[in-house]
């Protein structure tokens, strides 16, 4: 179901929404203890929905008005006392109370930029577009329904070279605790922090990362207990043999699929697709794996089946036994179960896309889960860009945090308001 809203042409701040706005900012800001904090932070958030353009402090200050000077706006996210963690977690609760999610979604956001000294850039590919681009990276965990999406919590990767240059650290205010981890480890933190400490509804995961983010973030979630749905590449090293086999057959994703598919039935699967705005059709296989997987010290011979020119060198995934949750899907398969999903679409000859899971339901179920990752492509390219998501202007990490939280309750407004649905806005 798509939020009716084409990409820049968000109205500004009007009717509904002015309402949604008070509403949540009361709801989700009553951790600030002083009411100009309060104030300020509601006046920062229809800042972000009603400045056109650029979302930087001096023109947010000048849609707000000579009150709002650009300097005192700039204290406040950059260098002020209140802790965006309680917003995060209040926000998460309201939207369980009026969105009724039906997991969480956890994708990357590469922001780039232009210098050097704002927290956590570095030059590094950008998956996207394949070029090398100077920029931060950051994770985004998401509470998604099929009416939509809005992200809770937040992960900045901080690159070694960052947290090693205690000149630079000290510029960027980076805490002391903060230590160093992967990539794919501050994106798996993002998720147990929200899933772990706040005390919410389990729910599954569905993790939208890279190859070598994803493992480490399905390895997070397996030490902790929390189901997941993870997209993985087709290079990845996974257990062959047959469900319950000790052996150490190993092989690609793609020869996995290839093999299960030849004998099995594809199931057929249709599903909503809220970036074309239509029903999509597919064609769906699982198989369960061994119920462990080892590291692999060699590669397989040859290339992955019926996908010619595939040079990518196989990788093993980490995984380890863990135990989950039921979910929307079904129930898990138990202690270091795992099912590979695996999608054709367009007559392709190989499987489109590839999945992990401990989950265990049908392979309509398991993809139409998986999918909930496009509704969150959405929220994000309509709502989530003009919300200002992206664009935070300071340089410090602690400044990063409090505009990313502030631009996720912005972005959850508007979601709220263009669901349609009167409860939608309501006090939580």
């Amino acid at each position: 179901m798509s939020t009716g809203l084409a990409p820049g042409s968000l109205p500004l701040l009007a009717g509904d929404l002015d309402k949604a706005v008070g509403t949540l900012c009361s709801t989700v800001l009553a951790s600030m203890q002083r009411s100009d904090q309060r104030a300020k932070g509601e006046r920062y958030v229809r800042g972000l929905l009603m400045t056109e353009g650029r979302k930087s402090m001096r023109n947010i200050a000048l849609h707000l008005g000579a009150d709002a000077a650009g300097q005192s706006m700039h204290h406040f996210i950059s260098c002020s006392t209140w802790d965006w963690r309680p917003v995060r977690e209040a926000l998460a609760r309201h939207l369980e109370t009026v969105l009724g999610p039906q997991a969480w979604v956890l994708r990357p956001m590469t922001v780039p930029k232009a210098g050097e000294h704002t927290v956590g850039v570095e030059r590094r590919v950008d998956p996207d577009s394949g070029r090398v681009v100077n920029s931060q990276r950051a994770y985004g965990l998401w509470s998604v329904s099929a009416r939509g999406s809005s992200p809770v919590n937040w992960g900045l990767h901080l690159p070694a070279g960052w947290l090693a240059d205690r000149a630079r650290r000290s510029r960027a205010k980076i805490p002391e605790r903060w230590g160093e981890s992967s990539p794919g480890e501050c994106a798996g933190r993002a998720v147990v922090e929200a899933a772990r400490g706040w005390g919410l509804p389990r729910r599954p995961v569905v993790l939208d990362l890279d190859g070598p983010e994803s493992a480490a973030a399905v390895a997070a979630c397996q030490a902790a207990g929390i189901p997941f749905l993870a997209r993985i590449d087709d290079s990845l090293l996974l257990p062959a043999g047959p469900a319950g086999s000790t052996g150490r057959r190993e092989a690609r994703a793609q020869q996995v699929l290839t093999a299960a598919s030849a004998g099995t039935a594809r199931v057929p699967v249709q599903w909503w697709d809220p970036v074309l705005g239509r029903a999509r059709n597919s064609l769906a296989v699982t198989v369960r794996l061994a119920e462990r997987a080892e590291r692999a010290g060699q590669r397989p011979g040859g290339a992955p089946a019926g996908r010619p020119g595939t040079a990518a060198a196989a990788r093993p995934l980490p995984l380890r036994p863990g135990g989950g949750e039921p979910g929307p899907a079904g129930r898990t398969g138990g202690r270091g179960a795992l099912t590979l999903l695996g999608e054709w679409s367009d007559g392709m000859p190989w499987p489109a896309e590839y999945w992990l899971t401990d989950l265990n339901g049908p392979p309509a179920a398991l993809l139409r889960l998986a999918k909930l990752a496009r509704r969150v492509e959405r929220d994000f390219e309509d709502v989530g860009e003009p919300a200002g998501l992206r664009e935070f202007e300071g340089r410090s990490f602690e400044g990063w945090h409090r505009h990313t939280t502030l631009a996720s309750v912005a972005h959850a407004a508007r979601i709220l308001t263009a669901a349609g649905a009167p409860a939608l806005v309501r006090s939580a």
